[in-house]
């Protein structure tokens, strides 16, 4: 029997392999429409106010149980930064970016760590560590493959995909939009590690199978995967990966990168890529949008589920919805407790 774990202790304990009280409920996203109205945040303010920001994720730790905090609230703060055209989307639609360049050299991020809502992220995570010492505070971050979607466009990434395997001229432009992308990742990664972070979460949602073929990831992904956490662990901290869709014929890739866990959303089967995975901790794979529209049933049904597939930890699918109910979240977080009382 394992003694009682602060959150932060549980969550490292898992990444460590290592013994847990119970298994830890962590999220990604926590851009949660009733729990901003409760503390106060205003729209689009709460995305560029450390305040604010804290004040939600906060209480995804405090009220609902969630071992995790975790900030920035999106996938947009990079693109942002760097002078792309982002939609600001509203108090329930995350924002989403609307412009990319033409060429990698187009790309300035001299003053990257100035803008104000990669402050924001350095002042949320400082905060965080603040209030909520014995939470893992979380650094929620846009993974290479993305991030170089973003700079040259998502379709224009799909196309390239497919074109870099097939012609060496064409691989030698990927490799350098990549390149980009990993020296922004590396410097967003080494603020958040000076302001505290416990851990790096990074989503890379467009190297996903059903949107560019698993030839690629392997050729591409996993490289740059690869470096960005080999960085990360040398500025110590841990660091997750989350790729989108069903990842199953990328899972031994995505254990590849050396990522401390691998989190998958609902499309994948949790026993098998458990497997897969080897010794790398698997987390996830609860459908999010139970936590708008679940019931109790389903709920404690598909977290038990997951969990008896051999996930490490209880995690959505993917970010947690605006649109969550704090009855729901504190549902799938007696669930997760209740499973490891009666499995561990």
């Amino acid at each position: 029997m394992v003694t009682e774990m602060t959150s932060l202790e549980r969550v490292l304990a898992m990444l460590n392999k290592k013994p847990v009280d119970r298994v830890p409920v962590i999220t990604g996203s926590t851009m949660v429409k009733e729990y901003i109205e409760k503390s106060g945040g205003v729209w689009p303010e709460y995305h560029s106010n450390a305040e604010m920001m804290i004040n939600v994720a906060g209480l995804m730790h405090t009220d609902a149980g969630i071992d995790n905090v975790v900030a920035p609230f999106g996938m947009f703060t990079e693109s942002i930064a760097l002078g792309l055209e982002v939609k600001m989307g509203k108090i329930d639609i995350q924002p989403s970016v609307r412009s990319f360049f033409k060429k990698p050299e187009e790309v300035n991020y001299d003053n990257f760590l100035e803008d104000k809502f990669i402050k924001n992220t350095i002042d949320s995570i400082k905060l965080a560590k603040e209030r909520y010492p014995d939470a893992a505070v979380t650094a929620f971050l846009v993974a290479p493959i993305t991030l170089a979607g973003d700079l040259m466009g998502a379709e224009n990434l799909s196309v390239l995909s497919i074109k870099c395997l097939q012609k060496e001229k064409q691989m030698e432009k990927m490799k350098d939009w990549v390149a980009v992308a990993l020296e922004i990742n590396k410097i967003y990664a080494e603020a958040c590690a000076e302001a505290g972070a416990d851990i790096l979460y990074y989503s890379d949602a467009s190297a996903s199978p059903n949107l560019v073929m698993p030839e690629f990831y392997y050729e591409v992904g996993v490289p740059a995967e690869k470096e960005i956490g080999d960085f990360s662990h040398k500025l110590g901290c841990p660091w997750e990966l989350h790729i989108c869709g069903d990842t199953t014929p990328i899972i031994e890739g995505m254990a590849a990168t050396g990522a401390d866990c691998l989190s998958v959303e609902q499309a994948v089967k949790m026993e098998e890529v458990t497997k897969i995975a080897g010794d790398v901790p698997v987390v996830g794979n609860v459908t999010p949008l139970l936590m708008v529209e679940g019931t109790e049933e389903q709920i404690i049904a598909e977290t038990r589920a997951a969990l008896d597939g051999g996930a490490k930890a209880s995690m959505l699918g993917c970010g947690t919805p605006p649109h969550s109910t704090s009855d729901r979240l504190k549902t799938w977080v007696k669930a997760a407790a209740d499973w490891s009382a009666e499995n561990l």
